[in-house]
């Protein structure tokens, strides 16, 4: 097995009459226990990130509900949907700019991918024109398989990718101008961009697709790879 990196994993909170209860996904961590590392789930309390970064060596921002449009400048649409906790995006912008300091690896997952973007400059588009599902199921909002295509140097290309492979992809918003430093490295159908890395921040990679809900594909399987090997060679450090 060899050594199991603890990996912190953010979340949501999800509101029940006057009370808020942690919200994650049990596919997440699911995927990150049976590639041997040991999920722990972070609550999003802006003001800890300091404090529960001690406890880990490398960090998940899975998918979710949308970022309110404040965080990047942008307004409130008839598109709209559902929008995350303000406390989940205001705790994962400071864990990010403090993962970016510790060079902890960051895998940032559909939303989280979104939130690496904002969180350094950038901005999203509030609601791709989608009318042949090639992002998500128009009627059930449910996931769709398709294809990527990386563009120059790609850390996918480095993985278990081909031509073929294909991922799971449901998201009705993406990444619209790029932070400063990040750079779009795949890119999906209708030139939607589906990774971003940057030159600056080299452990930190958002990809706009659900690794975790083709667990046995090749390619998610050495996405988690990538992200254990760079978890223990964050502890070793």
């Amino acid at each position: 097995m060899g050594v199991k990196p603890f990996i912190g994993v953010t979340s949501d909170w999800k509101s029940e009459g006057k009370s808020k209860y942690l919200r994650v996904d049990k596919a997440i961590l699911n995927w990150l226990s049976k590639e041997n590392m040991i999920p722990l789930v972070f609550p999003s309390l802006p003001g800890l990130e300091d404090k529960i970064l001690e406890s880990v060596s490398g960090v998940v921002i899975p998918g979710g509900k949308d970022i309110l449009p404040k965080f990047y400048g942008g307004t409130i649409t008839e598109d709209a949907e559902d929008f995350c906790d303000v406390e989940r995006t205001s705790f994962e912008t400071a864990l990010l700019w403090r993962c970016a300091r510790l060079d902890i690896p960051v895998l940032g997952i559909c939303l989280g991918c979104q939130v690496i973007n904002v969180a350094f400059g950038g901005t999203l588009i509030s609601h791709i024109e989608d009318p042949n599902s090639r992002h998500r199921k128009s009627s059930s909002k449910e996931s769709v398989l398709h294809r990527i295509y990386p563009k120059g140097k790609c850390f996918i290309k480095e993985l278990a990718f081909t031509k073929d492979t294909r991922v799971s992809s449901s998201h009705h918003q993406a990444v619209s101008k790029l932070a400063p430093s990040f750079f779009a490295s795949a890119f999906g159908p209708d030139k939607v961009i589906e990774v971003i890395e940057s030159s600056d921040f080299p452990f930190i990679k958002g990809i706009q697709w659900h690794p975790e809900k083709t667990p046995r594909s090749p390619l998610s399987r050495s996405i988690a790879r990538w992200l254990r090997e760079k978890a223990i060679e964050r502890k070793e450090r």
